[in-house]
């Protein structure tokens, strides 16, 4: 007996430890006019970043429906002690609401199943279902796996520069963001998920200023427990990052995740930057 974790495509979590793990994905969907791609199964990121330079439609995102949760969790099947299913932010996405509306589908018959928002993307999320997959796996009950991982939501963060807001205009996920709207032409803005929600931070000029606006930011943070580095295409700054913010922090920097198409389409091929988890007090 077990408990299983569940996330989204959007947690943007390397195929090796998805396996190693045994962490089940439900995929979002990415949309160029009329032709639809399975986030990770039918498009993967090179491709996608490729046809997102070169089309001339715009993409949009689908989030899983309740049914495609129900159908997760039923494969899962009953042989578990729990399933505990942790999402990209419920501000961002409609995936978490999903998740529970299956979740209350099917209580009382099968395994029980909690749902968690993980307020953040990529990484932001993925670095809680990674430990929370690491404690299922080494035997910890579903009560012990949902409180490290409602913590660890708690004390995750994202900050990410990006070339443009275009993206995360046109997709409607710019947040409160919409500030810098009209003032970064000569700009790449420098942004943070806090509370589930696309934030400004900076407005740098620069690229490379917005990397040491970002590792400010980092070091005013205090103790960092763990990092991750999240790159779009861009990576020449994803390496230069990861060595200074491993240096800086002097936590172990594992290679670059790469954004996934879903993230991709709202965010742009352009993004480069850090989820971390500071550490408790």
């Amino acid at each position: 007996m077990s408990v299983v974790i569940v996330t989204d495509s959007t947690a943007d979590i390397a195929p090796n430890l998805v396996d190693e793990l045994g962490i089940h994905i439900v995929p979002l969907k990415v949309i160029f006019g009329e032709e639809e791609f399975v986030d990770g199964v039918t498009i993967q990121a090179p491709e996608f970043y490729k046809k997102l330079e070169s089309s001339d439609v715009f993409p949009t995102t689908s989030q899983p429906s309740p049914g495609e949760f129900v159908s997760k969790y039923e494969e899962i099947g009953a042989d578990v002690d729990g399933i505990l299913s942790i999402h990209i932010s419920s501000k961002l996405s409609g995936t978490y609401d999903s998740a529970i509306r299956a979740s209350e589908e099917l209580a009382g018959d099968g395994p029980e199943i909690r749902v968690i928002d993980g307020k953040s993307a990529s990484m932001g999320t993925g670095l809680t279902v990674l430990a929370a997959a690491r404690a299922a796996r080494d035997g910890a009950n579903l009560d012990e796996i949902a409180a490290l991982a409602e913590d660890l939501v708690d004390r995750t963060h994202v900050l990410f520069l990006l070339d443009t807001l275009e993206y995360l205009k046109r997709g409607g996920r710019i947040g409160t963001a919409a500030a810098f709207i009209g003032t970064l032409l000569k700009f790449h803005p420098l942004l943070g998920l806090i509370d589930g929600e696309v934030t400004p931070i900076a407005r740098p000029r620069s690229k490379q200023k917005g990397v040491k606006a970002l590792l400010s930011r980092l070091e005013a943070a205090g103790g960092i427990e763990q990092a991750a580095i999240i790159v779009a295409n861009d990576q020449a700054t994803a390496n230069d990052l990861a060595t200074q913010v491993a240096s800086l922090t002097g936590v172990t920097v594992p290679p670059s995740t790469t954004i996934g198409p879903v993230i991709g389409a709202h965010a742009g091929p352009g993004l480069v930057g850090v989820a971390y988890t500071v550490a408790s007090a």
